[in-house]
């Protein structure tokens, strides 16, 4: 159990920057970086890059969101516009 763990902590390691650098390289919102593991885009939707989770503020939907796809998820979900 312990070894799982360990490695388990080491896959999210690795995949943090991935993850990180996705979020921060949006286009046509601004992304605030509020710890290593929530940013704020156009201070409207929250995201989780540890395991892709979103969640609005506004209204509290929430899901996830898909794997190198957070671009597209962002410009579908809010028809290429976040108010």
């Amino acid at each position: 159990m312990r070894e799982m763990r360990e490695e388990q902590k080491k896959r999210r390691a690795d995949r943090l920057p991935i993850r990180q650098h996705e979020i921060e390289s949006l286009v046509g919102v601004t992304v605030r970086k509020l710890t290593d593991y929530q940013y704020r885009i156009n201070e409207v939707i929250d995201v989780y890059p540890i395991h892709r989770r979103w969640h609005e503020l506004k209204g509290g939907k929430r899901g996830v969101y898909p794997v190198e796809g957070l671009q597209q998820f962002i410009n579908k979900k809010f028809n290429g516009r976040i108010n």
